[in-house]
C-alpha cells in the first residue's frame, strides 16, 4: 500500500495516471527516448551557475535547482517548453506543498530556457485542498492491482512508457 507519493509519481498522474501506476511499480520507461535525451540536454547545458539536481531527502523529491534572486530563494524547475508549463506547475506546487508540510514557506519557478521565461509560483490555500484531494485519487489508482485502462492522450507518442501501452 503506497503512502507517500513521490513527486515524479505525482506530476505523471497529472499527465497520465496509467504512467503513474506503471512508474509505482518500478516499471522503467526506455531511457533512450528522443524526449528524455533532449530534456537531460536542456538539464545539463542551462542554467549552469546555479546548484542545480538537488535532492531532498524528506521529501523523496529531486528539483532541477535553487535560484536566489533578490535575496529571495526560489525551488526552481526547468522545462522545454510551455507544453508542459500545467503539468509543471502542478509539479512545481506539490514540492512547495511538501516543503509547507515540514513547516518550510518557499516560493517557485519554472524556467523555460528556450522561451527565455519564467513564472513565479506561489501556494495558496485553495492549491493545498486539490492537492489533498488529488492525493486520495492517486493512492487509489496506485493501489489498484491493475493498471487503468489506455487512453490515448497527446501526450502518448512522446511517452517513454509508449511501449507498454500500445505494443
Amino acid at each position: 500500500m503506497i503512502k507517500h507519493i513521490p513527486p515524479s509519481i505525482y506530476n505523471a498522474y497529472n499527465i497520465c495516471p496509467r504512467q503513474a501506476w506503471l512508474m509505482s511499480r518500478q516499471l522503467t520507461a526506455d531511457q533512450h527516448n528522443e524526449f528524455l535525451e533532449i530534456g537531460r540536454l536542456i538539464d545539463n547545458t542551462t542554467f549552469e551557475k546555479e546548484k542545480k539536481k538537488i535532492y531532498i531527502p524528506d521529501l523523496n523529491a529531486m528539483v532541477d535547482v535553487i535560484f536566489k534572486q533578490d535575496g529571495i530563494f526560489f525551488i526552481g524547475e526547468i522545462k522545454k517548453s510551455s507544453n508542459t508549463l500545467k503539468s509543471g506547475i502542478s509539479q512545481l506546487k506539490y514540492y512547495l506543498y511538501l516543503l509547507k508540510k515540514k513547516g518550510i514557506d518557499q516560493k517557485g519557478v519554472i524556467k523555460i530556457p528556450q522561451e527565455k521565461k519564467s513564472v513565479i509560483i506561489e501556494l495558496t490555500n485553495n492549491d493545498i485542498e486539490e492537492i489533498e484531494k488529488k492525493l486520495k485519487l492517486i493512492k487509489t489508482t496506485l493501489n489498484a492491482d491493475k493498471p487503468p485502462e489506455i487512453k490515448k492522450i497527446p501526450f502518448c507518442k512522446k511517452c517513454a512508457h509508449y511501449e507498454f501501452c500500445w505494443s
